[in-house]
């Protein structure tokens, strides 16, 4: 079988089953990605290599077909290409998350890619499939994005099985500028929807050194993930570039620049972040994580998800700037309402490492399969029906 991926990034669940597939004999895999020089300068790459070719995406390689290469089948995370380059396609998609509504209104463009390459999505499609993270993801898929059960399969998260069994940090610690093995690491990774980190709690410029401040404390390293660097204002990007050159125990990170995150999550013994998507992988991990809940007014939020989530229809909203796919409450660590709450929560999390494994736990049986290590093989098996029936 020859497989091609088509990622918008080569990390998580693409770049974790991509890994497996080193393993199958009689497969070949190729990745089209942005920039293959600088994946390959990545940690994620050079400890664990993945046997595929990489190759940079282009108009060419997107459009026309490869006479070289002849997938059977492509792996997405979130876009598409403008032709299908193989007669099946192959939906990873990039994160379970919080964020919606991931309605059919919401998801209008991807309907239109998916009818345009493999077929509409919407009916029965034998060349077109899904992968959901558990029931409670089919189940949305299925009755609010759109697309037909027959082409869902409840798969699970792909990272799971590489994020719950722990590696020894001494073989990371060549591609971190700090300690990693003898200090405590906490990973910092805000999604970018909402500008500043702390902005409905005060001024990151304030904020940001507050909580440095007490991660040094406890003689702790950061590493400050952010998305990429174009989404945010230049003039907060040479922020965040002082305060790390102030704080040698920092190490900033962009998408565009650092785009594998899987090390990072390996490598820390906390996550903090804003309902990223991110969460849902790291809580395989077992590590605590805190939820910094992100907007100002729990009222002003409740609104928005009354218009928008009960009764799973779009309607008009006074503001889009955060819906709420899943209530925020719906959780698998410590969520901290105001910056004096994160502040204890991380002396919690730092000191007592063990106080969000059960909740991580009962989210992932919930609504990820329980990351029980059997979710590439799932991935592997769906595959083959599809391609080989």
């Amino acid at each position: 079988m020859n497989i091609l991926f088509y990622a918008s990034t080569f990390g998580a669940d693409l770049w974790s089953f991509a890994h497996y597939l080193n393993e199958k004999p009689n497969v070949k895999t190729k990745v089209l990605l942005d920039d293959p020089d600088l994946f390959r300068k990545q940690g994620i790459a050079k400890l664990f290599p993945v046997d595929a070719i990489l190759e940079k995406k282009s108009l060419k390689n997107s459009f026309f077909k490869s006479n070289g290469f002849k997938p059977d089948v492509t792996i997405m995370d979130n876009t598409l290409p403008l032709r299908a380059p193989s007669p099946y396609g192959f939906m990873l998609w990039h994160g379970f998350g919080w964020k919606g509504p991931n309605d059919v209104q919401e998801f209008k463009w991807l309907h239109r890619s998916i009818k345009s390459t493999w077929g509409s999505a919407k009916v029965p499609n034998k060349n077109f499939r899904w992968q959901c993270f558990g029931p409670w993801d089919f189940k949305h898929r299925t009755e609010i994005s759109g697309f037909h059960p027959d082409n869902c399969r409840i798969l699970g998260s792909a990272s799971h099985d590489i994020l719950r069994s722990p590696q020894p940090k001494e073989i990371m610690q060549p591609f971190y500028p700090f300690d990693v093995v003898g200090r405590k690491t906490v990973l910092i990774a805000p999604t970018w929807h909402y500008g500043e980190v702390f902005a409905h709690w005060g001024s990151d410029k304030d904020l940001f050194e507050k909580l440095f401040n007490r991660l040094q404390d406890y003689n702790a390293n950061v590493i400050l993930r952010l998305h990429d660097s174009f989404r945010y204002d230049s003039s907060y990007v040479q922020f965040l570039d002082q305060l790390s050159e102030n704080h040698p125990n920092v190490y900033l990170k962009f998408k565009d620049k650092n785009p594998d995150n899987l090390l990072d999550m390996m490598v820390s013994d906390t996550l903090i972040t804003n309902y990223s998507s991110i969460a849902n992988l790291y809580y395989a991990t077992g590590r605590p994580t805190i939820h910094i809940y992100p907007v100002k007014s729990e009222d002003e939020e409740f609104l928005w998800r009354k218009r928008t989530i009960i009764g799973m229809r779009k309607k008009t909203v006074n503001s889009v700037k955060y819906i709420w796919k899943l209530p925020p409450e719906e959780h698998g660590g410590l969520m901290a309402s105001n910056f004096e709450m994160l502040l204890e929560q991380i002396d919690q999390a730092l000191t007592n490492p063990e106080c969000c494994k059960e909740k991580s736990k009962d989210f992932l049986d919930k609504y990820m399969l329980g990351a029980d290590g059997k979710n590439r093989d799932r991935i592997w098996k769906s595959i083959q029906e599809v391609v080989i029936s």
